[in-house]
């Protein structure tokens, strides 16, 4: 997983959203993409909790695409990440 972390941290880092780390993740042969395994991602990578960041998987299906408005998903991981940066700093 430790590839998968760099990977999606980078990604951030350019200002990519949480639906391109998806597809990031979803492409690495290395790394098998399941909800919990991404939930496990964020948190190693983010220091966003699994128990908060399960609140991202009502917005995705199964298969961790939107059922909604991307932009719904991607606002609310936005105020995760702020959350667990602000959470470092404290």
């Amino acid at each position: 997983m430790d590839e998968a972390t760099e990977d999606i941290r980078k990604l951030a880092a350019d200002g990519a959203g949480l639906l391109a780390m998806i597809e990031a993740l979803r492409d690495n042969e290395g790394f098998t993409l399941t909800p919990l395994r991404l939930l496990l991602a964020l948190d190693k990578a983010f220091g966003i909790p699994w128990t908060e960041a399960r609140d991202l998987l009502v917005l995705l299906d199964p298969d961790l695409r939107p059922i909604g408005p991307a932009g719904d998903v991607e606002k609310r991981f936005t105020a995760l990440l702020k959350g667990a940066t602000l959470g470092r700093t404290e």
